[in-house]
Order: C-alpha cells, then sequence, then structure tokens
C-alpha cells in the first residue's frame, strides 16, 4: 500500500512505538478540520438556499470523522510489538 511503499523508499518514517493503526486514527481526527469547507461553500455557492445542506453536510462529516478517530485510537493496540527504551 502507499504508507509502505512512503516507508520503504525514505519520504517518510513513522515515529517510534506507533502502529499504523495509531497513525490511521490520527488521520480520522484530522478529518474534524472540515469546517474550513464552510468558509470556502460560501465563496462557492452564493445561493442561500444551499446554505442549510452546506453545513449540515460538513458538520455531520466532522462529527463523524470525530468518532470514528476515537474509536480506532480507543480499540487499537497500543504497542507494536518492539519496546523502546
Amino acid at each position: 500500500m502507499l504508507r509502505q511503499l512512503a516507508a520503504q523508499s525514505g519520504i517518510a518514517k513513522r515515529p517510534d512505538g506507533a502502529s499504523w493503526m495509531q497513525i490511521y486514527g490520527v488521520a480520522c481526527l484530522c478529518g474534524i478540520g472540515f469546517t474550513m469547507s464552510l468558509f470556502i461553500s460560501n465563496l462557492a455557492f452564493t445561493d442561500p438556499e444551499y446554505g442549510s445542506a452546506i453545513r449540515l453536510g460538513v458538520l455531520s462529516g466532522s462529527a463523524s470523522m470525530s468518532v470514528i478517530g476515537f474509536l480506532v485510537l480507543r480499540f487499537c493496540p497500543t504497542t507494536t510489538g518492539k519496546q523502546t527504551a
């Protein structure tokens, strides 16, 4: 997959002690940043008819990513099998 390709090629390095599932959970929590889409959508769609649908979509996406990120981090193993000093 892409993460293995990035790690093997040296483009990216996984932090010591972090599992791929933990990195995925943090990436899901980054989805909370969808609120910037509210500003962009106001610039893109000037018709007020779309306003409530846009806000509902963006905020539900943000809420769902926060729940998914929490669940992934809550239930993923905390150790990667390597013990660091």
